[in-house]
């Protein structure tokens, strides 16, 4: 059995939706055995051998990745399969839904490939770009 870990930093709580949308399809479409941790309310060193595959998440908000997910990123994944993702609700993701290919790649680069490729220490397996909360009338609503 494949045991995972997702570690995510969220400000609005879309990134953890993400993570726990995540854990649920590996457990049970892939019989992976999953641990999800929200990386602003764990403070203790996590031992990384025991994963096979990590899975690193952010929101991305004023710009910026979460400064947790941000350190996260610079463990040692060496000979584990690394996965990324970001959330982002005003910029990433409107880009492709409205199917504006050009932008969506531009800010897709800056906020999620570029980070990945300063912080982490080895190649991604693959990354992701999902949506993240969006204030509308006063509440705020998930947007995927």
């Amino acid at each position: 059995m494949s045991k995972t870990l997702i570690a995510y930093g969220t400000r609005f709580g879309a990134t953890a939706k993400s993570s726990e949308v995540i854990a649920k399809v590996l457990k049970e479409k892939f019989n992976h055995e999953v641990d999800v941790i929200n990386l602003s309310e764990h403070e203790e060193n996590l031992n990384l051998s025991i994963y096979n595959n990590i899975i690193v998440g952010s929101s991305i908000a004023k710009f910026s990745w979460t400064k947790q997910a941000k350190e996260f990123l610079k463990n040692d994944f060496t000979s584990k399969k690394l996965f990324v993702f970001i959330s982002s609700a005003g910029i990433t993701y409107p880009a492709l839904e409205k199917g504006n290919m050009k932008k969506y790649e531009k800010w897709k680069r800056r906020f999620l490939d570029r980070v990945v490729k300063k912080n982490a220490n080895v190649k991604t397996s693959s990354t992701a770009v999902f949506g993240g909360w969006i204030e509308r009338n006063g509440q705020m609503k998930l947007d995927n």
